[in-house]
């Protein structure tokens, strides 16, 4: 620019800048690419758009555009626009003259959409700027409340996962102690085996005194009150041990309370500990499950005369209502911290002051009476004073009323089965009773062999003392040894713990029951295992008598008597079964195994195919039943008591007897008919089985069918 004679003059590239008159515009908002106005259904708009200070979108209208437009009528052509979305991404566009903006699919949030119009001739110049504040909302799902919702959850599932972990490693702690109790409970019923059998039968044969009759009588029952005692731990963890199920019998309360109370007399007087008992009532008739009463009386009173030191004194009071009556047990013992109390009945508790007795306990017994009490539809009160003494009151209801869903036993006195702890019915007689006196056999080789399967060395010495007077015995100490001696040694029977070593007894009689050369030997399975589950489980493998320790000597005796005199008699029907005969394996009764009744039907099959065939023998019988020489010879005379040359002569005779009935063949052809190639010698081994000749026997036949 230059100034000559008061004129300007202007440079001819200079830009002579421009007087702009502009107005930006926001229209034309479409959502889903639907143009929406205000007052339309689901519209964000409540006044136009371009009046909306702040546009409010639900979470599912994040898809939506907006129209620029600006009011420029000098250069309208000469406008770029430039946005930006802060929140989503601070940089600007690059200037354009397309005037949609367009969003997708915007995460919930705040934003700020920011807009410039530019002049394409310099872009350093912003014509106008407009800004407007977007906000998409939440879904309910991610609202302020559902997130706390959320981590209330969270927070919950995480301390309800860790008070679970925390349970688990309790439950796990206190299985373990209550499978150490079960285990060690086991392992007591082999002992008392041993402790109990000699007693009953020193019992039983020697001439005591009546002091010492009494002695032992006392023995003997505390024997069995220990068996009971680790029956009911064994049986502690099973659920439907002290389920619903009551067995309830009427009973006299006053005779059974006295029967309770006598059982600890002795005890009380070795702790010096005054032990008294009295009642509101002189009879009263009740109903219980008596073996679950004893149970709670048992716990109450042995935990009364434990935690009471000596010169101290337990008392016993019954007491009948009208509804009801109870057994209150009140003793000057030791007592509970009154900030335990609540604990009492909790598996495993046991008084902080108990611990500290040295008094030994599991914590298991009030919990135990705690189920009991509940089963017998009764009540449990408790109140004790540390230092000063305890008192637990159980009551109960009178009748049979309550307890009519309960299984009602036979009354006392009534005619019942009463079983011992082998699960033998005590008044059952065995059919062949034991002979303590008979004479030994000349022949040792002539006894019954019976092999003892046994891992504990005193009980496994014991059965062969008791028994080697009667039978050859031989022993081992677990399944693996026995499977290596049963196929030399060849027994009669098998006497097998179950709980052993390398192989237990079960698997060891699955084994030998599903072989055809030892399918035929019987087996007693041993265990101190008593429900009934267990017992199903041991006969299922096939074994022939189940017995619990600790056991009845006498009954052992008897039973091992009865198999073999079964068995004996198995034989006789197995070496005289008709050849007619159409039984099976499904009809055979009495038979020793399914295997057993196959095997002699193939071996009669296979010899009356071959009837006609004198060169059949042993060797080809062997072959066609793909066995070994010995173990047929075994097998068979296990089975029939006969040598298999033998047993194929005797199929060979009775057909030859049904040939002669019917009359239509000489005895040389029934002979020939029948395998025998020497009529001579089938004469004489006819007569000598027959007792008559071939000739006679077919006259007496056609004699005795005309007589009648």
């Amino acid at each position: 620019m230059e100034i000559s004679d008061g004129a300007i003059e202007f440079h001819k590239d200079m830009m002579i800048p421009r007087n702009y008159e502009f107005k930006m515009i926001f229209s034309d908002l479409r959502v889903f690419y639907q143009t929406v106005y205000p007052g339309d259904e689901g519209s964000p708009l409540e006044v136009d758009i371009d009046e909306t200070q702040v546009l409010k979108l639900k979470y599912n209208q994040n898809i939506f555009s907006l129209r620029i437009s600006s009011i420029n009528y000098d250069y309208p052509s000469l406008v770029l626009y430039s946005w930006k979305l802060e929140g989503f991404y601070d940089g600007w566009s690059r200037p354009e003259k397309d005037c949609m903006i367009r969003f997708t699919n915007l995460n919930p949030g705040k934003y700020t959409l920011r807009v410039r119009a530019i002049s394409s001739e310099d872009r350093r110049i912003v014509l106008e700027k407009r800004d407007m504040e977007i906000m998409i909302e939440q879904p309910l799902w991610l609202s302020i409340w559902a997130l706390i919702l959320y981590a209330a959850v969270i927070a919950a599932i995480v301390i309800i996962t860790l008070r679970v972990i925390i349970l688990r490693k309790q439950r796990k702690a206190s299985d373990e102690k209550i499978r150490f109790f079960i285990n060690t409970a086991h392992d007591i019923r082999t002992p008392l085996t041993l402790i109990k059998a000699p007693l009953e039968e020193l019992s039983e044969k020697e001439n005591l005194t009546p002091s010492g009759r009494s002695n032992m009588n006392t023995a003997i029952r505390n024997v069995n009150a220990l068996l009971r005692l680790t029956t009911n731990l064994i049986n502690f963890e099973r659920a439907d041990t002290y389920s619903s199920a009551l067995y309830v019998s009427e009973y006299e309360l006053s005779t059974y309370m006295e029967e309770m109370i006598n059982a600890f007399r002795a005890y009380a007087d070795v702790k010096r500990i005054s032990l008294t008992y009295e009642s509101n009532f002189r009879y009263m008739n009740t109903w219980l499950d008596k073996d679950k009463m004893d149970s709670i009386l048992k716990n109450l009173i042995s935990n009364a005369l434990k935690y009471t030191p000596e010169g101290g004194s337990v008392h016993i009071y019954t007491a009948e209502t009208e509804d009801y009556w109870s057994v209150e047990v009140k003793d000057t013992g030791i007592g509970i911290p009154s900030s335990e109390q609540k604990k009492l009945f909790k598996i495993h508790f046991r008084g902080s002051n108990a611990i500290n007795s040295k008094v030994t306990g599991s914590g298991i017994g009030l919990l135990l009476v705690w189920k009991l009490v509940h089963l017998h539809k009764g009540k449990i009160n408790f109140t004790s004073t540390e230092g000063k003494g305890s008192c637990i009151k159980v009551t109960f209801p009178k009748g049979e009323k309550p307890y009519r869903k309960a299984i009602h036993s036979p009354k006392p006195g009534s005619e019942k089965v009463a079983y011992a702890e082998s699960g033998v019915p005590k008044n059952i007689t065995p059919n062949i009773a034991y002979d303590a006196t008979k004479q030994k056999q000349q022949q040792n080789s002539d006894l019954p062999k019976i092999l003892i399967v046994e891992d504990n060395d005193e009980l496994r010495e014991y059965l062969r003392n008791t028994l080697s007077d009667d039978y050859n015995i031989q022993v081992c100490s677990d399944g693996k040894q026995a499977l290596e001696i049963v196929k030399e040694y060849m027994p009669n029977m098998i006497i097998s713990d179950i709980m052993m070593p390398e192989m237990r007894g079960d698997e060891l009689c699955h084994v030998l029951k599903n072989d055809i050369e030892t399918s035929h030997i019987p087996i007693i399975l041993l265990t101190a295992l008593n429900n009934d589950r267990n017992i199903i489980e041991g006969l299922k493998t096939g074994a022939d008598e189940y017995i619990v320790k600790p056991f009845n000597i006498g009954i052992l005796r008897a039973t091992i008597s009865n198999i073999l005199t079964n068995r004996s008699l198995l034989r006789h029907k197995y070496a005289n079964l008709e050849l007619n005969d159409d039984e099976d394996a499904t009809t055979c009764t009495n038979c020793s195994t399914d295997l057993d009744w196959k095997f002699i039907s193939s071996v009669k099959k296979h010899v009356e195919e071959n009837m006609d065939n004198g060169a059949l023998n042993v060797e080809m019988l062997c072959s066609l039943l793909n066995m070994s020489r010995t173990s047929f010879y075994n097998k068979i005379k296990a089975l029939t008591d006969q040598a298999p040359a033998d047993y194929i002569r005797l199929i060979r005779l009775k057909r030859a007897a049904q040939l002669l009935k019917e009359q239509k063949y000489s005895i040389t052809e029934v002979a020939e008919m029948t395998g025998f190639s020497d009529a001579k010698y089938f004469r004489e081994v006819f007569k000598k089985h027959f007792s008559v000749s071939p000739s006679q026997y077919a006259k007496q036949k056609e004699e005795g069918e005309e007589g009648e």
